[in-house]
């Protein structure tokens, strides 16, 4: 399973880029980057029943895709039925996409995710980074380039020198 930075860093990463690339700054504050990294980890939030309760629910229902759908739906709600809460969406937007970049990430790097639980149990994984004795080491270093390439595209685009 990837570190929880790697999940946080990913979707920070990606969103920014979107951020960055796609949309125009004005309109998709830098604090909406931030929350959409917190979301990368939150479908993990089902770790605590398992040290709390001892009940093995990890990647079950937290990593199902309806949960990013109905973030999706609701932040289209916002976007349309209430349309003087135009950011109010765009944090639902964010979230969404942390948590579905988070079950991604978990399906393409290591084990499995059942993507459409509870209407099937199809299980999604592709084990590209599957577990070894290294896999700690793997994933701190993982870990340790994204963070190292985020910040060099920042010194250069965000001009984060200013800031030194």
């Amino acid at each position: 399973m990837p570190n929880a930075v790697t999940h946080v860093l990913i979707a920070i990463i990606l969103i920014d880029f979107f951020r960055d690339y796609v949309l125009k700054k004005k309109f998709f504050p830098l604090y909406l980057v931030l929350i959409g990294g917190i979301a990368g980890i939150l479908p993990d939030i089902d770790v605590l029943l398992i040290w709390l309760f001892e009940l093995d629910v990890h990647r079950l229902y937290t990593h199902s895709l309806i949960i990013p759908l109905g973030l999706l739906l609701v932040g289209l709600l916002f976007l349309f039925y209430k349309q003087k809460h135009y950011m109010v969406s765009k944090v639902f937007f964010v979230i969404c996409a942390g948590w579905f970049i988070h079950i991604l990430l978990d399906g393409l790097l290591n084990g499995t995710v059942i993507p459409f639980w509870p209407l099937s149990s199809f299980e999604f994984g592709l084990n590209l980074l599957p577990g070894t004795l290294f896999s700690g080491t793997l994933y701190a270093g993982i870990d340790a380039i994204l963070l190292v390439v985020w910040f060099v595209h920042e010194y250069f685009r965000h001009n984060i020198r200013d800031y030194i």
